[in-house]
C-alpha cells in the first residue's frame, strides 16, 4: 500500500519545468489524499504547498552557478550535504509503502544523492525530463556543431568530442560527473524506474545504458492556453514561446519568417535577446508572460514553430499551443513535430537550416488547409499528452507498481566516498 511519495527536487519553486512538474506531483497527490514529503536542494522558502499531509525539507545549498568555482567543481560533483541528507531520511523515515521520486538533481543536489537511494531503489523512480540522467551535456547535441549527436554516451568517442556549449574542460567536468552517476547507482543493475516523459525518449535512454525494461513513460500533463478553438486561419502572425538562448533557434525561425514576409513574435526573454533583435529589428519581443496573458497574444497566431537545435523531448508550448487550435512547424528532432504531422496538425521542416524552415511556413499560406490543420489540432492534439488528472492517476499506478514488483538488490556497483580518491579526481 502507497503511504507516502518523497519528491525529490533541486528548487522548492517552480524555477523551470522540471521543478513546475515535480510541485504539480506533489500537490494533485496532497489533493488525493496520499501524504508527501518535499526535499528539496534550496532553503525550501516560497515552498507554494501546504496541508497536513505535506512536509517540506530544504538542505540550503544553492544553485551551482551561484557558487566560487571551487566549491562548483565539488559540489556539482557530489554534494555531500546532500547524499547525506537523504541517508539520514531514509535511515530515520523510511517504510516499506514509500516511494521516492527524482526530478531535476543536476544544479544543486547532484549524483551523490543516488548512493543515498540505494537502499531503496526498489521504490525508486527517476524522471527523465530531458537526457542528463545518461548525456554528460543532458541534450545529445553537441553544441559546436550545431547538430545532433548521434555517439554513445561516455565512450571515448563522447570524452573526445567537444561538444559543450562553454569550454572543453566543462565537458570533461560533465563527463567526470556522469561516469560517476553511473558507479554510484548502476542502473543497468538497479531495480529503478526511469519516467520518461515521451516514447521516442525511450531509445535515445537505452542508448546511455538504461534497460528498456527499467523505463516507463509517463507523459506530462498539458493545460491548453484557450478553452475555445483559435481560428488560426484568420490570423497571419508567426510565434515563438520560450527561452531565448541560441540553442532554442530563435535566429533560424526570424530569418525564415524575413524569407516568406511573415511577422515573428517572440514570448519569453534570454541571454540571446540582443543579438537576435540586432541581427532581426522587425521580431517583436513580447516577453514573459502569464498563460492566461499568452492565451491573448496567440490570439493572433496563425502558427508556432519551435525550432530548436537540440532534441526535444516533449515540446510543452508546443502541446499548449496544439490544444488552443494552433498548428505547429518544428525540425523533425522535437518528438511532438513527427506526431503532429502526423495528425495532420503540424509540419516538419526537414533539414535544420532556415531555408528548410521558409518552405514549411509557407505551406501555411492557405487558409483552408490551416483551417482544417486548427480544427484538427483542438480535436485531436489533447490524445498526444495527459490531463493534469490522468498524469496523477499514472503516477500513482506507476508507484503501485513499485511497491508491488520491486526488489532489493545488494550487487549493485556503487563507489563508496570512505573507500579512497574520489573518482571525479581519478577522471580527470
Amino acid at each position: 500500500m502507497l503511504e507516502r511519495v518523497v519528491i525529490i527536487n533541486d528548487e522548492a519553486v517552480a524555477s523551470g519545468g522540471a521543478a513546475a512538474l515535480a510541485l504539480l506531483s506533489g500537490r494533485l497527490l496532497h489533493e488525493a489524499g496520499i501524504p508527501v514529503t518535499f526535499l528539496a536542494g534550496d532553503s525550501g522558502a516560497g515552498f507554494p504547498l501546504q496541508g497536513n499531509n505535506v512536509e517540506i525539507a530544504g538542505l540550503g545549498s544553492r544553485p551551482l552557478l551561484k557558487l566560487p568555482l571551487y566549491k562548483r567543481i565539488m559540489d556539482g560533483a557530489y554534494n555531500k550535504a546532500a547524499h547525506e541528507a537523504i541517508k539520514r531520511y531514509v535511515s530515520e523515515k523510511d517504510t516499506p509503502g514509500t516511494v521516492y521520486h527524482v526530478h531535476a538533481w543536476a544544479q544543486i543536489l547532484s549524483p551523490s544523492i543516488f548512493s543515498a537511494l540505494r537502499p531503496v531503489h526498489d521504490r525508486l523512480v527517476i524522471s527523465a525530463h530531458d537526457f542528463t540522467l545518461v548525456c554528460p551535456n543532458g541534450s545529445y547535441a553537441n553544441f559546436n556543431t550545431n547538430t545532433v549527436c548521434p555517439l554513445t554516451p561516455l565512450s571515448g568517442q563522447c570524452l573526445a568530442s567537444n561538444c559543450d556549449k562553454r569550454r572543453y574542460a566543462d565537458k570533461l567536468w560533465r563527463f567526470a560527473r556522469s561516469w560517476l552517476r553511473t558507479r554510484l547507482l548502476d542502473m543497468s543493475s538497479s531495480n529503478c524506474t526511469i519516467a520518461s516523459i515521451h516514447p521516442m525518449m525511450n531509445t535515445w535512454l537505452e542508448r546511455g545504458g538504461i534497460p528498456s525494461e527499467r523505463i516507463r513513460t509517463v507523459l506530462n500533463p498539458v493545460k491548453p492556453f484557450a478553452r475555445k478553438r483559435i481560428a488560426a486561419e484568420h490570423n497571419s502572425d508567426i510565434f515563438f514561446i520560450g527561452r531565448l538562448e541560441f540553442e532554442k533557434g530563435t535566429d533560424i525561425a526570424a530569418e525564415a519568417a524575413r524569407m516568406v514576409g511573415r511577422r515573428l513574435r517572440v514570448i519569453g526573454d534570454g541571454a540571446f535577446r540582443e543579438e537576435l533583435l540586432q541581427r532581426y529589428p522587425e521580431v517583436i519581443c513580447e516577453g514573459w508572460k502569464t498563460h492566461d496573458e499568452i492565451d491573448k497574444l496567440l490570439q493572433e497566431a496563425r502558427f508556432v514553430v519551435m525550432p530548436s537545435r537540440l532534441p526535444e523531448p516533449f515540446g510543452l508550448v508546443a502541446h499548449e499551443s496544439l490544444q488552443s487550435g494552433i498548428p505547429i512547424v518544428a525540425f523533425k528532432s522535437a518528438f511532438i513535430a513527427n506526431e503532429a504531422q502526423e495528425l495532420g496538425c503540424g509540419i516538419v521542416a526537414e533539414a535544420p537550416n532556415a531555408e528548410s524552415l521558409a518552405t514549411a511556413f509557407a505551406e501555411l499560406d492557405r487558409n483552408d488547409r490551416v483551417e482544417s490543420m486548427s480544427k484538427t489540432a483542438f480535436a485531436l492534439s489533447p490524445g498526444l499528452a495527459n490531463t493534469p488528472q490522468s498524469w496523477c492517476n499514472e503516477l500513482i499506478a506507476l508507484y503501485g507498481d513499485c511497491l508491488v514488483g520491486g526488489r532489493t538488490g545488494d550487487n549493485i556497483a556503487v563507489w563508496n566516498p570512505a573507500s579512497g580518491m574520489h573518482p571525479f579526481h581519478q577522471a580527470i
